[in-house]
């Protein structure tokens, strides 16, 4: 494998670097040629350029983006080179896809994936540039997730200021398409970094109501844009999104941190994102320097030098561009020294998918990710880069410690403490003292949640109500502490079926709740009655033999909290009434 960096300002300059890659040894001997396209210019002819270069490499797979522009004027790259990055393999397959979506959809487009991976044994990896919606590349991305194909890539970027159109380059430049590549070869092996490096602040926040698939409309039920206007003092207007930039928002989402920054707001006080968001999801917003960006950048140089790559790409945030300001170039410049012929797209998201699943696509981010054709090598994924923090000893050494530093230092650990405090008052405020499960407080918002999604979704979940059977005699002829220890051990043993989808709760002296989502009645009744033996056929110590009573019912539609657990109610008095240690059905 051999990686190539030109660039070029005007389309004549294009053509003569075109005449020299026809000519290569490389170009004409290789298994497959990458042909990376990232124009951050706002006046380029991004069809003539891609049509030329189509035209005249034939044997080359060619993908890129317009790039994102959004730094301080200051620190404007729309006169920066066009680059034109070429990678030659000698063994791995490239396969390329261009995606319409003026006439395909995502649906189909990753159907199409889907489909083509069936027959590709040997696919190791794929590269995605695309200028459509978040919803569009989720859709896409999603029919073909379950073959856990590792992704990278960024999306399509534009000027704030010119408001040029955002476009990938394949076989036409485009504003909604999105255009594939993917590497099939036995010996190619994959580096993959996640680097963010912005650190939690403050309290942790649940995404209460979202809008489509990339516009959050309510943060704790509140409108989302009051979480700036509360902790930053900064209201929707024209510098919204400059004021919020800085501060984003902070996500864990299958082992990997994702960040997202607003790129607009609301009339509703919404606030809108280039990728997507996910309602019930919890966050926390952010806080970033540069030392903190670029520390994590020199560990990912570290670990892809380890992995000694053969070829280096780069896609690195628009945010995080304008964010560094000066230092932004010393990102790139940390692999340029070790790989002078790094690609470098500059996006407004990134892609990160590793083959275990973590990821998804990023903002604010730098992915940086390495190949290699060595059959030997092995495939190295960092879904969220560290760095070992020895600020403490550098900050000993030094006389005097910027404000910023030490202000910065205080929310952190401030945030980190307030975290560990608020874990411990949560487990207070929902936890039952005695018997360490969910209090009643905590359980009619559990089970009023799953109401809700059965009476939105139409679907079915089942409740057990469940008593002790002459529960005061107990308390009345061997005191109240071994009335205790019965009720511990009682629901230690229920506790040994809970699931992870289960609610399982007190709901006042020796009255329980068990709750089963997804399920119908036959199948709680015979849950309830597995229960109802294991607590018969169990020997406490000193009262030796107890026995339960359990009433069950299923939720049906419209049902309220207090109408779905008194029908449970009811069974359980018909099951005491009974002859009690019985499970009836209500």
């Amino acid at each position: 494998m051999n990686q190539k960096k030109y660039s070029f300002h005007t389309y004549e300059e294009l053509v003569t670097i075109v005449d020299v890659i026809k000519d290569s040894k490389d170009y004409k001997s290789a298994s497959g040629v990458l042909m990376q396209l990232y124009n951050p210019k706002i006046d380029a002819d991004d069809e003539a350029i891609v049509d030329y270069i189509n035209a005249n490499c034939s044997n080359a797979c060619l993908i890129g983006l317009t790039c994102a522009n959004i730094a301080d004027e200051e620190f404007d790259i729309k006169d920066n080179p066009i680059e034109l990055n070429i990678t030659y393999f000698k063994k791995t397959r490239l396969i390329e896809y261009d995606f319409d979506l003026n006439i395909a959809t995502g649906f189909v487009a990753g159907r199409m994936i889907n489909e083509a991976l069936q027959d590709i044994d040997d696919a190791k990896c794929m590269l995605t540039c695309y200028s459509c919606g978040s919803a569009v590349i989720h859709s896409f991305a999603s029919e073909f997730s379950h073959h856990k194909l590792p992704m990278f890539g960024a999306k399509a970027g534009r000027s704030i200021r010119a408001l040029n159109t955002a476009k990938a380059y394949g076989k036409r430049a485009g504003d909604n398409k999105i255009v594939s590549v993917i590497f099939a070869g036995t010996d190619l092996h994959i580096f993959m970094d996640n680097c963010l490096g912005f650190k939690e602040i403050g309290v942790e926040m649940v995404v209460t109501k979202t809008e489509g698939d990339n516009i959050i409309a309510e943060i704790d039920h509140r409108p989302a844009t009051e979480v700036y206007s509360k902790y930053l003092k900064v209201s929707p207007g024209k510098y919204f999104v400059e004021n919020v930039c800085e501060f984003p928002m902070i996500f864990h989402r299958r082992d990997c941190v994702i960040a997202r920054v607003p790129s607009a707001y609301g009339e509703d006080n919404s606030i809108h994102f280039t990728s997507d968001v996910v309602k019930g999801e919890k966050l926390r917003l952010s806080y970033g320097s540069a030392d903190n960006l670029l520390d994590t950048i020199s560990e990912s140089v570290r670990g892809i030098k380890n992995f000694n790559p053969e070829a280096v790409f780069l896609f690195e945030c628009g945010n995080r561009v304008r964010f560094l300001k000066e230092k932004a170039s010393s990102e790139t410049a940390s692999y340029r020294i070790l790989y002078p012929e790094v690609s470098v797209a500059v996006g407004y998201a990134e892609i990160y998918e590793s083959a275990s699943g973590s990821g998804g696509v990023l903002n604010s981010a730098l992915v940086a990710v390495g190949l290699k054709e060595d059959p030997d090598a092995e495939d190295e994924f960092r879904p969220g880069v560290t760095y070992i923090d020895d600020t403490q000893i550098q900050e000993d050494e030094r006389d005097y410690i910027p404000f910023v530093d030490r202000i910065l230092n205080f929310l952190e650990r401030t945030s980190i403490e307030l975290d560990s405090m608020n874990r411990e008052l949560g487990k207070i405020a929902y936890t039952d003292q005695l018997t360490r499960i969910y209090n009643r407080w905590e359980l009619e918002n559990k089970v009023n949640e799953i109401l809700s999604e059965c009476n939105e979704g139409g679907n079915r979940a089942s409740i057990i109500f469940m008593d002790i059977d002459h529960f005061k005699h107990v308390n009345d002829t061997y005191g109240h502490d071994v009335g205790d220890m019965v009720l511990r051990a009682s629901v230690d043993i229920i506790r040994d079926n809970l699931e992870a989808q289960h609610v399982f709760g007190r709901w006042g002296g020796e009255e329980f709740i068990y709750v089963l989502p997804d399920t119908g009645i036959d199948e709680a009744v015979e849950f309830a009655e597995n229960l109802r033996k294991q607590i018969q056929d169990n020997c406490f110590v000193t009262v030796q033999h107890i026995t339960m009573s359990f009433g069950v019912t299923q939720n049906i539609a419209g049902d309220t909290l207090e109408t779905f657990v008194k029908r449970a109610d009811d069974g359980l008095y018909k099951a005491k009434e009974g002859g009690r240690n019985r499970v009836v059905r209500n």
